[in-house]
């Protein structure tokens, strides 16, 4: 996945490392050579490849679980350490490897999550998503997010029609049908990842038949939104924009200003005081995450996410706090921020 590749990237960038690129590769090289099974006989391997580590950056691989796990460091600072401390002599893949090693000791999931985030050359959603560890629901239909009747009565008292949706992350169409079936919305395009979502959504919509039939693009939001649909004036995503870098989200706000510069763009992101927040490892204190499932997500303060669109060119129109009950785990509270904004005009 192209978030969790490029915050990865951008994690040795601030850490000192001058060409991440091709430690990158070397990293997917060693890792691509060990057996995965690491709780089983692949443990043996894991170890031998440790061992090949010098004595003093086995020191200090050892040292980092008790320091993110205890002593309220994270990843990013751990990492900076590391490269200060050994600069070019740094094995990096065995100081990784070390630290995979050390954490399966300390608690096994969080070894898994650091392991799917550092060492994963590319991330494999599907994968993530048929691990019955994991509480994972998005092939599931739903009734639509709060957010998609909250954004609509929006637009409904500010007299907007003939409403062009563009979804980014639009999954099995949970949030869709709130649009496909509103007398506002004359167009929608749902864009995903994932193949299975959009078949599974294309049949869904076969069978409620709504009153505007969706078009679908399978793509990454950066190639979706370079060559957007003529007309767009609504772009909409939930809990899909905490997966990305400041970078990416700064690239993301220009390419949505570029295909939406008279309209709207209206999103649900998870925020502070998240279920998710603070379960894992935390790359950067104090908001960013490595979830068990791998994934690394941005948990922003109201303050940080209003001064992060002030930046980027959007007047906000509303921004609010929404505690959903039961989306990520059943029976637990979420935090989410709830925002409609447009392209400020210069």
């Amino acid at each position: 996945m192209v978030a969790n590749f490029t915050r990865r990237r951008d994690l040795f960038l601030d850490a000192g490392f001058a060409h991440p690129d091709e430690l990158l590769a070397q990293i997917a090289r060693e890792t691509a050579a060990l057996p995965q099974d690491w709780k089983g006989a692949g443990r043996g391997a894991l170890k031998a490849r440790v061992a090949r580590l010098a004595p003093d950056q086995l020191r200090l691989a050892l040292l980092v679980p008790e320091w993110i796990l205890m002593r309220s460091g994270d990843l990013a600072t751990a990492l900076w350490i590391a490269r200060q401390e050994h600069r070019a002599a740094l094995d990096v893949p065995g100081f990784l490897l070390a630290v995979v090693d050390s954490l399966l000791d300390a608690h096994e999931p969080d070894a898994v999550a650091f392991a799917r985030f550092m060492l994963d050359a590319r991330f494999d959603w599907q994968r993530v998503y048929e691990d019955p560890s994991l509480a994972f629901e998005f092939l599931k239909e739903r009734d639509p997010n709060p957010l998609a009747w909250r954004l609509l009565d929006e637009l409904d008292r500010r007299g907007n029609s003939g409403l062009s949706v563009l979804e980014l992350g639009c999954g099995v169409g949970n949030d869709a049908f709130a649009f496909l079936r509103s007398p506002r919305v004359s167009a929608y395009t749902g864009i995903d990842v994932s193949q299975e979502a959009l078949a599974a959504f294309r049949k869904r919509a076969e069978r409620e038949s709504p009153r505007t039939l969706p078009s679908f693009l399978q793509a990454d939001f950066f190639e979706a939104l370079q060559h957007p649909p003529k007309g767009v004036n609504l772009v909409y995503s939930y809990s899909s924009l905490h997966y990305f870098s400041s970078a990416e989200l700064a690239r993301i706000y220009e390419l949505i200003r570029r295909a939406a510069p008279d309209g709207f763009f209206a999103f649900g992101i998870k925020g502070k005081g998240s279920v998710w927040e603070g379960q894992g490892l935390p790359l950067y204190r104090p908001d960013v995450w490595v979830n068990r499932d791998g994934q690394s997500r941005w948990f922003p303060s109201r303050e940080a996410l209003a001064s992060q669109l002030d930046r980027a060119g959007f007047e906000i129109r509303f921004h609010e706090m929404h505690e959903h009950w039961g989306y990520s785990e059943l029976g637990k509270k979420d935090v989410f921020h709830f925002v409609l904004c447009s392209p400020r005009k210069e």
